[in-house]
């Protein structure tokens, strides 16, 4: 394989003449054939794979690396499998080499399958940890290049792998597997890993759609474990955002999973290693076919055309809804306009845990009224007043009751 990797060096140097960087684009958590909230999001995946693919040829990439969560499921569905077939398939045809590694949401078993024919088509896959990595080399006009894959694995596999009872943490793992790896910091090393990656103990940005590894900050893995490697490219974050140095980073995931994504710059990270400690990063945008957005107003508001003219209605869309009355059949409503309403919530629900908390000390002394008062705001978000509250001094009076 190496002596392979070494003719495409060559052959791209004399194709492109002059010094050119070692070219790579990052990306991960495909999570191909997920489903949120009962909206399939394969044709959305499919559009932008397609992309991925486009920006390959552009950059005139020399590899791609898929940073693991390529399914959704450990058994994926068979359009799912299809998918992913059918990118990897007009990938390999493009004649660069790909990295692809497991995710906590993949069958390291499934995603591994084949691995070793795959490999002469230039389809590099590592769905499990076997113990020490085995670097795949390439080369370039500053030299040799090690890959190294480091796919997700719980501590209790690894602990089991090297006989080591003081295994206990994903970073005691990670760290010993890259201890025993005998990697020569003074080489071009770069790492594609999934894992929870930490700075000094201070967590990524996340989103409501990724899943936790482990409880008790078991998961973490500090970012320092990484100093032997030139770049490390890392899946399981939603978000992009370095870790410590620029050259720990989440590509982020290629479409949004869930609003607390709406407001994420869905990219791929490109990555052009020249000589060692030599590192440059950018990144390239990649559009859906609908976005994910959140919307907010009264239901009678929202239906009306210079309101949702103003956006493309077919966006998968959260919304909050400002009625104060009962409404019948609201997302049935919305969906007669907007088709991929996904979620509504009304504000009125949307109340801050102090606002809906009463003390004892608060309740004493107080009448019927002054109860049903306070009782109204918390569940309304607004003062009674006008009619409800003329109607309601009413019927405590006719009751008997005091009103102040």
């Amino acid at each position: 394989m190496r002596s392979s990797l070494l003719l495409l060096g060559l052959e791209r140097s004399e194709r492109q003449k002059g010094v050119n960087p070692m070219k790579f684009i990052h990306t991960a958590d495909l999570h191909i054939g997920k489903v949120v909230n009962e909206f399939s999001m394969l044709e959305e995946q499919k559009h932008v794979l397609q992309q991925i693919l486009t920006i390959v040829k552009e950059e005139k990439a020399d590899g791609l690396i898929l940073a693991g969560d390529i399914y959704d499921r450990s058994v994926p569905s068979a359009e799912a499998v299809v998918a992913l077939d059918q990118f990897l398939r007009e990938a390999t045809k493009l004649g660069i080499q790909i990295f692809m590694i497991s995710g906590n949401h993949d069958s390291p078993e499934r995603i591994g399958f084949a691995r070793s024919i795959l490999e002469d088509k230039g389809l590099h896959i590592e769905g499990m940890i076997r113990g020490n990595m085995n670097p795949v080399a390439m080369e370039d006009e500053y030299g040799t290049l090690n890959i190294y894959m480091l796919p997700f694995a719980k501590p209790a596999i690894i602990r089991h792998l090297y006989q080591d009872e003081t295994i206990v943490t994903c970073e005691d793992g990670v760290r010993k597997i890259i201890e025993e790896s005998g990697i020569d910091a003074n080489n071009r090393n770069l790492l594609i890993t999934h894992h929870f990656v930490t700075n000094t103990g201070k967590p990524p940005e996340q989103s409501e759609s990724e899943s936790n590894l482990l409880l008790g900050g078991a998961e973490n893995v500090d970012a320092s474990v990484f100093e032997a490697f030139d770049y490390v490219a890392l899946g399981h974050i939603h978000g992009p955002q370095r870790m410590g140095r620029d050259t720990v980073r989440y590509s982020g995931s290629p479409i949004k999973y869930s609003f607390s994504e709406v407001f994420h710059k869905k990219s791929v990270t490109i990555v052009e290693l020249k000589e060692k400690g030599n590192v440059t990063i950018s990144v390239r945008s990649l559009v859906p076919i609908h976005d994910m957005r959140k919307i907010k107003g009264t239901l009678d508001e929202l239906m009306k055309e210079e309101v949702y003219s103003q956006a493309d209605v077919n966006d998968y869309l959260h919304v909050t809804l400002l009625d104060k009355q009962e409404l019948f059949d609201p997302m049935g409503e919305l969906r007669s306009v907007y088709p991929n309403v996904m979620q509504i919530t009304f504000e009125k629900n949307e109340r801050k845990e102090h606002e809906n908390s009463v003390s004892i000390a608060s309740t004493q002394n107080k009448t019927i009224y002054e109860h049903f008062r306070d009782f109204y705001t918390s569940v309304a978000g607004e003062e009674l007043d006008g009619e409800y509250e003329t109607c309601m001094k009413a019927v405590i009076e006719e009751i008997g009751g005091d009103i102040g």
